[in-house]
């Protein structure tokens, strides 16, 4: 059984958040952004895939590596290197405030909170919500 909490809209639309870890926001990042309507979280993973695409294929030579002895691998390998780590950073920070990133997006958006139940799944937690 997971924790979940209750928002629901003036229109009534009801969403289900879960507490804690979220794994798709870690996996998916950018599409999970989207399609939880993260616009700036989504927006700041793109721009910040592009920028670093854009220094990394300016650091790395258009030669081959091996033919002409190497000598700039290890710079633009290091530079690969950081943006993964970078890119690990932000799916870790996504794991773990995705969901309260997604509850500050609901309330900006007009829902409230109306509780919190213990269920298995999204779809339980909103039918034992509307039970109670």
């Amino acid at each position: 059984m997971k924790n979940y909490n209750i928002y629901k809209h003036s229109d009534g639309k009801i969403e289900a958040v879960k507490q804690g870890w979220s794994w798709p926001a870690f996996f998916f990042g950018a599409i999970w952004a989207l399609i939880k309507q993260l616009w700036m979280v989504a927006g700041l993973i793109f721009a910040y895939a592009i920028i670093s695409s854009i220094i990394i294929k300016s650091v790395t030579p258009s030669y081959d590596y091996y033919e002409y002895g190497g000598e700039d691998l290890s710079q633009a390998f290091l530079l690969k290197s950081i943006s993964l780590l970078i890119q690990l950073g932000i799916a870790i920070f996504l794991g773990v405030k995705g969901n309260t990133l997604r509850e500050a997006n609901l309330i900006k958006r007009g829902y409230e909170c109306i509780g919190n139940v213990n269920a298995v799944n999204p779809d339980s937690a909103i039918s034992d919500a509307l039970k109670n």
